[in-house]
This record gives C-alpha cells, structure tokens and sequence, in this order.
C-alpha cells in the first residue's frame, strides 16, 4: 500500500497468505503488470531498472530510493538515464496499466525551433534592414505605411527595435503600444464570473478587433480615438486623438496575430531565448512594478512562458525578417544593481586559531548547491552562473554575470528566495541540472568583515569529488573597503597573491 505522492511516498508492506492472494488476485484482472527488476549498482546506491512486457513491452524505467529528500538533491543521475518523471502522474504504474505507455513524458521537453524560410539578423543589421525596408515602401506609397513589431515579453521590441525606428524617422512616423487595448481587469474579472478564466498573456485579454479596426482607419488617413490604458490601475481610463504618420509602427506580444497581420506592410518578430527573457523580465520588473522576484518568477513560469509559445512564437511565421536581441550578459546582467566580491584560499584552519585572532563565530549551516544550464544557451561559455541553493528549509535561486576585472572574484549577481512550487514550475521550462556542490560552511566576522570556512564536494556525472576545505573572504560593491579586506586578510594569516578567484562551480 503507498500513499503520498512526488519524491517522498509512503510505503507499507505485508506478507500474506496463499489463500488471501488467490482471493485478491481475483480483482487485478486487466490491471496487472509484467516487468523484469534489474538491479545497477552505483556510487550513491543501487539504480532499479524496469523492463516491462505484455502491453508495454518496449518501455524501460528507472528509480533510485534515498534515505531523505536532502540526499536526492545531490544525486546527479549519469548520462544513460533520461528525464526525471517523478513528478509525471502518466508514468504512475495504475496510469501505464490503464492508459498505456504516454506518448510523450507531460514535463517540457526541449522545443525543437520550427525551421521557417524568413531571413534573421543580428539586431544592429536587423534595425538597418527593417528601416532600409521602410524608406522604400515609403517611397513608392501615398498613404501611410504600418510596420508591425511582435516579439516575447522583455524580448525589446519596444526600447530596443521600435523606439529607435521611431528615432530614424522622427515627425513622419509615431510609435503605439498593443498594450493599450487591453480590456481590463473590470473584464477580466467578469469573465472570471462566467467561469471563463483569462491571463494577461493570451490575445482574449485585448480588444485586438478594435486595433484592427483602427489600423485601417490610419491607413486610410483618417484621425482615431486611441485607448489610453492605465498600468496602475489595470484599467483603459480614457483616449486620445491619434493622426495618421506616414509611418506607423505598431508592437506588441500579440502584433504579428492571424487577425491583425494584413495590416501590416512590413512585419518584423524579435526573438530571444527563455534564459533571456527570464532574466530581463525579472531586471525589468522588480523595478518597474515593486513585485517580488518570486511572484515575477512564479507568473513567467506558469503564465508567460506557456502563453508565449502557444501565443507568441508561433506568429513568427508571419514576419518578413526575424532580428534576434539576445540577453547579453556582459552588458544587461550589470543592471543587477549588486556586484559580490569574493577571495578565497584553500587551506585548513581551526575555530582555536581564529579565536585568538579575534573572529566572531556567527553561524554554521550545509548548502546544497544545484547549478543549472538553460536549453538555449551555454552558460560555461558566457561565463554566467544560475543555482539553486537549499539551506534548511530555504531555498534561493541565484543569477551571476560574468567576471568583471579586479583583484578580487568580482561579479554582478541578484538573488532571492523561492518556494518548492516555483522551483518546481521554473526548472520544468528552463534546464536541467549540471553540477552540485556541497559546503559544511561556518561564518566568522573579523573588523566588520564577513569570512567563510567551508569544506566542499562537487558531484558532477555520476561522481563526487573532495574539493578540500577553504577559506573564502566576501562583500558587495555597496559594503566593501578592499583596504579593510586585505587587513582582514593579513591577520588571518593570507596573502592576495594566493587568491583563488574561481568558484567552486568553476573548481
């Protein structure tokens, strides 16, 4: 009997008689299955793999049990095993026994890109050839042109494409936002009522009839009565009188739309990746709208990033050119606002030594370190970082950028926490786990100065190395005094020459 349900499940088991089996066997017709247990050993355990026959021959699973969910998180499984389905309900055995072997595991698996004969450019070429573009059009029309911009959410179709369009073509040309034909949350909420439940990301939510309506209008030279939308309130609060431009650029998630795509004259799609967009949306919007970075986190991955390829990516198909604005660390990852600043030494100390020396002893605590790696992109090689760690009960994504020049490890990084929830619903559409580190780490305070002594093992493909034990120095650019630093340094006993400006990922 089990009962429960994702990593940790309740198991009991009896022994039974010949007697009662042949009674309770009676009431598993057609729901029985047949499989072959094969046990493999491995470092951490034993790794049970199930060949199945009868109905599901040909399906091959694989468990592992621990002794606590802290041991499974810093199980790297090796290469031979697929995706996790722990979680995956079609793979439950009373599901396979009744519906058969799933046609595909439920968890997101890595979009393969629809492959689409339309020309991509980088975004400086791509801005030249949209506007080279609109000067010829522009100059064998009388009436006025529409240029469409679609693109995912913080893809930078407004600042980083239209705006500066707009830039090109100054007085003749006028910039409009999609946004400002969103209904409301008056409607949404009346939808709600009729148990037709809307997001702010499907097209539902936008009156994209009158946009139409209105874009034919400006085409045709006539002056219209734009909607104003007030973001504060969630709610359009009045118009505005709108002239027609000879050149008229429109953007939008939803611009490049079935119903509004023969409006357009010219139709460009900026596209970037999920790390990206995660990324800028989280920069973007903590300071622009005062959320939290888990409710921002937890919305994209449940909302946003759905909507985007059911929505939004699929109108990609439609546009003329695809400019790609793809996330660069080495500038964007700066906007963090927060550089950490790190040294660490490998050797051995004891909490005697540092007593006479004057360290505080402030706390002592074992991190669990899961590094991840989007499906899009390489991390390794844009030198960024992005882990979850699990400390106690808490559990805190970080994001580093790559290395700025100092003589300390110096990099710009945002943290916070989140729940197992949003774990959960932002790894099914990032990436998969590459790495894990664990520390026994205890903080000391020396003048004012923060300083670890960790002892560290890396688990990586199957196997654990002893990476030793440290001692690692840290502030931010908003505390330090790197003079403060390099005495904290000297009394401990370390040179700067010594450093080690790697990361135990890194190590």
């Amino acid at each position: 009997m089990k009962s429960g349900s994702g990593k940790t499940r309740i198991a009991s088991e009896i022994e039974i008689t010949e007697e009662q089996f042949n009674s309770l066997w009676k009431t598993t017709k057609d729901r029985r299955i047949e499989k072959t247990r094969y046990e493999i050993p491995h470092k951490v355990g034993t790794i049970e793999l199930d060949v199945y026959h009868g109905d599901l021959e040909g399906f091959l699973s694989a468990e592992m049990e621990f002794d606590s969910e802290e041991s499974s998180e810093k199980f790297i499984p090796p290469k031979w095993l697929g995706k996790e389905i722990t979680d995956d309900k079609n793979y439950k055995n009373q599901n396979l026994v009744l519906f058969g072997i799933p046609k595909e595991p439920s968890r997101r698996p890595e979009r393969l890109k629809e492959k689409i004969d339309i020309p991509e450019y980088n975004l400086e070429t791509g801005i030249e050839k949209l506007v080279d573009l609109i000067k010829e059009k522009t100059s064998k029309q009388e009436r006025p042109l529409i240029v469409e911009i679609a693109g995912g959410s913080a893809s930078g179709k407004t600042s980083a494409v239209a705006t500066k369009v707009k830039e090109v073509f100054g007085n003749n040309a006028l910039v409009f936002s999609m946004d400002d034909y969103y209904k409301g949350k008056t409607f949404m909420e009346g939808e709600t009522q009729k148990g037709n439940i809307l997001n702010w990301d499907q097209p539902e939510a936008l009156n994209i009839e009158l946009l139409q309506e209105h874009l034919q209008q400006l085409k045709e030279g006539k002056t219209i009565q734009k909607p104003v939308y007030d973001m504060k309130i969630s709610e359009p609060t009045t118009t505005e009188e709108l002239q027609p431009k000879k050149v008229i650029i429109v953007e939008g998630l939803f611009a490049l739309n079935d119903i509004l795509k023969d409006q357009g004259d010219i139709k460009a799609f900026v596209d970037i990746g999920t790390h990206g967009r995660i990324l800028r949306r989280l920069l973007r919007d903590i300071e622009r709208t005062g959320q939290k970075p888990d409710d921002i986190l937890k919305y994209f991955a449940e909302i946003v990033e759905p909507m985007h390829e059911k929505y939004i990516d699929s109108t990609k198909k439609n546009a003329d050119m695809i400019i790609n604005n793809e996330y660069n660390p080495e500038v964007e990852a700066r906007k963090s606002g927060l550089h950490e600043i790190q040294l660490k030494f490998k050797v051995k100390t004891n909490a005697e030594t540092l007593r006479k020396i004057g360290a505080e002893r402030l706390s002592s605590t074992t991190q669990i370190d899961n590094y991840y790696n989007p499906r899009d992109r390489s991390l390794i090689e844009t030198g960024e970082i992005l882990r979850i760690r699990k400390e106690d009960d808490h559990r805190i994504l970080t994001y580093k950028g790559p290395k700025v020049e100092s003589r300390f490890r110096k990099r710009p990084k945002f943290e916070f926490e989140i729940d197992k929830e949003t774990e959960k619903r932002f790894l099914s559409i990032y990436g998969d786990k590459t790495k894990v580190i664990e520390k026994d780490r205890t903080l000391y305070q020396l003048n004012g100065i923060i300083f670890s002594v960790d002892s560290v093992s890396k688990a990586e493909n199957g196997k654990t190395t002893d990476l030793g034990s440290f001692v690692e120095i840290r502030s931010t650019d908003r505390e330090v005094n790197e003079k403060k630093m390099e005495e904290a340094l000297s009394k401990l006993g370390l040179k700067m020459e010594d450093g080690n400006k790697e990361s135990y990922f890194e190590m």
